[in-house]
């Protein structure tokens, strides 16, 4: 494997990190279960999830309902009602995903940079994050990625997103690797992998995620030069 010219790494979250979308799926992934189980099934067995993801939460459901994991065409249908769903939402109501501001300028500026590779990691569906990155004129196929479609936590999500990153750019390892999120469990995942993290205060209050642990927070990407600063400054949260 040959060394590339793009030494550095940057895997961005989506939902709360890229775009003010962050919860606004819980409601539609509950009804699109509701669709095919069944609303007073659903709300009986739903919440309090061990993980975060949407393969994790879609497990995790099946296993309390009928006490095995969900059939593959189940999940198939599920997925392509959530689409349906997030799909609607957005036509009705665009602004619930509008772009935290200057993030398709930051991820462009740093698609072009010769130094830097962008990779993304979501713990929604594969289905759902690529039709959300679509809105921000990213085509999710063209580059590094992993989704909530069979990983169940975000350790093994973000760790499959640098793989898949390592391998598109021809590289065994990255001189320095910066993970974006906008939650306590994004910089959770950073300290327990050594990555250094940026926090984004799209939600949650800065404090909350300087208190957990991350060295940098920005409330958006507006003045990309001090984001692009923080980069390089970024720690493994303490």
């Amino acid at each position: 494997m040959t060394r590339h010219s793009k030494r550095n790494l940057v895997i961005f979250d989506i939902d709360g990190t890229l775009m003010h979308s962050a919860g606004h799926d819980e409601s539609l992934f509950k009804i699109a279960h509701e669709t095919h189980v069944g609303e007073e099934l659903t709300s009986r067995h739903w919440g309090n999830f061990t993980h975060m993801t949407d393969h994790a939460i879609n497990t995790e459901f099946f296993e309390r309902v009928h006490g095995r994991p969900g059939h593959p065409e189940e999940v198939s249908t599920i997925k392509a009602t959530f689409l349906g769903l997030v799909e609607a939402a957005y036509d009705d109501a665009p602004h619930k995903f509008e772009p935290v501001e200057g993030s398709i300028r930051a991820v462009e500026t740093l698609l072009e940079h010769p130094d830097w590779t962008v990779c993304f990691a979501s713990g929604g569906w594969g289905v759902s994050s690529s039709f959300k990155l679509s809105t921000l004129g990213i085509e999710a196929a063209k580059h590094p990625a992993a989704f909530g479609d069979i990983h169940s936590d975000r350790l093994t999500l973000v760790s499959a997103a640098i793989e898949a990153a390592k391998e598109q750019a021809e590289t065994e390892q990255f001189d320095h690797i910066v993970s974006i999120g906008d939650a306590i469990w994004d910089v959770e995942t950073a300290r327990i992998l050594g990555l250094p993290f940026i926090g984004i205060a799209s939600w949650m209050a800065a404090d909350r995620l300087a208190h957990a642990g991350a060295s940098h927070v920005l409330d958006h990407y507006g003045d990309l030069d001090h984001f692009e600063t923080c980069l390089t400054e970024a720690r493994i949260p303490a």
